[in-house]
């Protein structure tokens, strides 16, 4: 009995007319909604486009964002590109040649991790899609070796060592891209030779100030640029491949499309006269010759000095005097004349 007079009792109440109270506010109803509230809009100046119209204008897109002015986005853009770039096949609608007229100047770029990305990035491309672009590359990897910056610098011995990974007899055989670096090596690391005046020591040996080597921060650096001079050295005075001569080998020559880029550079038929530093040195023998009488005594006594200071200095140095060793122990001094050895001495003019 009870129970059937609540019921009807709840029944009864929602039929009831609330009565209303003046200065009350109406009660709220169970099912109502607050709609007060105010949604904030997000305005961005550049979004990427998801919805791009296909993968190649997407490609094109983010290889344009590398020149943004933010660090992440450069870095974002740079990780898409080489996640195409590793795909099988490959994706790389513009091709190598673009692609590395819009990357190589981000060689020195401000920030570290868009320099890392980018190097994940060379490192993906195909190797014989590189070895035409090696003296271009070249051109941007001595600057960064001699950046002001020393964090630029360790990146600039990372991208040499891609290089020489990827074309190495290519490097030491293109023109200025053997005197040249090795030029830089020696700034790089304070092993110089000044022209030794009449007042001057008996020596003539001179070393630049190391502002790195023994720095908290940038001790390994010194340590570093060694082992790279190393390889570098050691492409340089690798052996050529001596191969069985054969009468066909005439005509193949003759008839066949030579594989070599610029097969014929080192004739200078279309490009103005090279200077010594900037010469092809495309054979073993001149690649000694040129180093025996420019940096052999410089890395010689530099090598001496590392190997005094021990630790990881010394061993870098043990490695670089064996390299020496090997690929200059063979090494006689040329019997051709210069421009300067009298070449017409006995004649009359």
């Amino acid at each position: 009995m009870g129970s059937s007079a609540k019921k009807k009792k709840e029944k009864k109440k929602d039929f009831q007319k609330p009565k209303l109270k003046v200065g009350k506010a109406k009660p709220k109803a169970s099912n109502f909604t607050d709609t007060s509230f105010r949604s904030k809009a997000i305005v961005l100046q550049q979004q990427l486009a998801e919805d791009a119209p296909n993968p190649t204008e997407r490609f094109k897109h983010n290889l344009s964002l590398t020149s943004s002015r933010s660090d992440t986005q450069r870095r974002d853009a740079l990780s898409y590109l080489a996640g195409q770039l590793s795909t099988n096949p490959p994706a790389n609608p513009v091709g190598t040649s673009t692609l590395l007229q819009r990357l190589l100047p981000m060689m020195s770029d401000s920030s570290g991790p868009v320099r890392g990305q980018l190097l994940k990035l060379l490192r993906n491309l195909p190797a014989d899609e590189v070895r035409p672009h090696v003296e271009k590359i070249m051109l941007y990897i001595r600057g960064t070796m001699t950046n002001i910056s020393q964090e630029v610098k360790d990146d600039g011995l990372n991208y040499m060592e891609w290089l020489l990974d990827v074309a190495g007899e290519d490097v030491v055989s293109s023109p200025g891209c053997w005197v040249k670096p090795l030029r830089d090596f020696m700034s790089v690391l304070g092993w110089t030779i000044k022209v030794t005046p009449a007042t001057a020591s008996k020596s003539g040996w001179t070393s630049a100030p190391r502002t790195t080597f023994g720095a908290k921060k940038y001790g390994q650096s010194f340590p570093r640029q060694m082992l790279v001079l190393s390889k570098f050295l050691e492409l340089g005075f690798k052996p050529g491949m001596h191969t069985p001569w054969t009468p066909n080998d005439w005509f193949s020559n003759i008839g066949c499309v030579p594989r070599t880029p610029d097969p014929f550079g080192y004739l200078g038929l279309f490009k103005p006269p090279r200077d010594e530093e900037s010469e092809m040195y495309r054979n073993r023998e001149d690649r000694q010759d040129i180093f025996q009488k420019r940096f052999m005594a410089a890395v010689e006594a530099g090598v001496d000095m590392a190997k005094k200071e021990g630790g990881t200095a010394g061993r870098a140095a043990a490695t670089l005097d064996q390299v020496l060793r090997d690929g200059m122990g063979d090494y006689e001094q040329s019997s051709r004349l210069d421009d300067d050895e009298h070449l017409w001495d006995g004649y009359i003019m």
